[in-house]
């Protein structure tokens, strides 16, 4: 998969606490009429069936990452979010393995594999590392 930075999630204004759950997305400066889960857009790639796209909510104790497989029209193929409130799941880093998966490093030494299949399907696996290892 190619790494991106041609997508943004557009700007809330207003409390935090009235922001919508969903954000329109910006494809390469441009409004996509589309909307997805999350306010920050944490890694973005291309892949031969659209693109995947890993969204979070901006809160760093709470943090939740939404996994989403997109057309190259911009619709949601797949969706699922991985962590919950009091048991964050944050992003430290991530890179691809190989043309159909990208391999995501988190904290608690946790490793999510996500692996493109078929035209709408998209695998994900939690992996534990062991303590004090970099992801592999």
């Amino acid at each position: 998969m190619k790494s991106l930075e041609r997508f943004e999630l557009a700007k809330h204004h207003g409390p935090y606490e009235r922001w919508p759950k969903d954000t329109e997305l910006i494809k390469d400066g441009f409004p996509t009429g589309r909307t997805i889960p999350g306010y920050l857009i944490e890694a973005q790639y291309e892949h031969i069936h659209g693109y995947l796209l890993v969204t979070s909510w901006d809160c760093p104790f709470e943090e939740m990452q939404t996994f989403l497989l997109l057309s190259p029209e911009l619709e949601v193929m797949f969706e699922e979010t991985i962590g919950v409130a009091y048991v964050s799941v944050c992003i430290e880093r991530h890179e691809p393995v190989n043309d159909h998966t990208v391999l995501f490093h988190c904290n608690d030494n946790l490793d999510i594999r996500a692996t493109v299949g078929t035209v709408n399907t998209l695998r994900l696996q939690q992996l534990q590392r062991p303590v004090g290892q970099l992801g592999a």
